[in-house]
C-alpha cells in the first residue's frame, strides 16, 4: 500500500492507522500511489498503452503530483487531451497551479494544439466584456474574447456589502 502520514503526529496519525487498519486509501494515497507507478517508464508505459486517449478535465486546477501521472502516461502529449480555463483557476489554496495548463502547449515537440472555445451560451456580451477586461489584465494566459448572442441593456455592477450574509 502506498501511505500518506508516515510519522504524523496527533489525529492524523490515528487518521493514517484507521486507514492502515481497514486497508483502504484516500485521494491523496491514490495519487501518490499512481506517482509511484508511472516513476517507473516500463510500468508507465504498459499502463499509459492500455488507453488510447486520455482526457483530463478543469486542467487549470491540478496541482503538480496529478499532472505528472499524466504526463507519464503520455510522455510524448499523443493520445493526451487536457481542458481548462487559465483564466478560472481558483484552487491555488489546494496546491493546485496555473503553471499547468500554461506551460502544457511547450512541454512537447512539437507544442500542444491549442483549440479556444469562447462562444458563452449562459451570460450577456455586456457581462462578456466586463470578463474579457478583466481577463485581459492577466500578466500571463491564453488570448481569448468571450462572446455571445445573447444580449441584454443592463449593465454588471459592482456592488461593495460588509459580510457575506449581506
Amino acid at each position: 500500500m502506498c501511505w500518506v502520514g508516515g510519522g504524523a503526529q496527533g489525529k492524523f496519525a490515528a487518521y493514517v492507522e484507521a486507514k492502515q487498519k481497514q486497508n483502504v486509501l484516500d485521494y491523496d494515497n491514490l495519487l501518490l500511489c499512481w506517482a509511484q507507478m508511472v516513476s517507473d517508464a516500463g510500468l508507465a508505459d504498459d499502463i499509459g498503452g492500455r488507453f488510447e486517449h486520455v482526457l483530463v478535465d478543469e486542467y487549470q486546477d491540478t496541482n503538480r503530483l496529478p499532472s505528472s501521472i499524466v504526463l507519464a502516461l503520455k510522455p510524448g502529449g499523443r493520445g493526451l487531451t487536457v481542458v481548462g480555463d487559465d483564466a478560472q483557476s481558483i484552487y491555488s489554496f489546494r496546491a493546485a497551479t496555473v503553471r499547468n495548463i500554461l506551460d502544457f502547449p511547450d512541454q512537447f515537440s512539437p507544442p500542444a494544439s491549442i483549440i479556444t472555445l469562447d462562444r458563452n451560451y449562459r451570460s450577456t456580451q455586456t457581462i462578456l466584456a466586463a470578463a474579457n477586461g478583466v481577463i485581459g489584465l492577466a500578466k500571463e494566459r491564453f488570448t481569448k474574447n468571450l462572446w455571445t448572442e445573447r444580449t441584454s441593456a443592463a449593465k454588471p455592477q459592482l456592488v461593495t456589502v460588509r459580510d457575506e450574509a449581506d
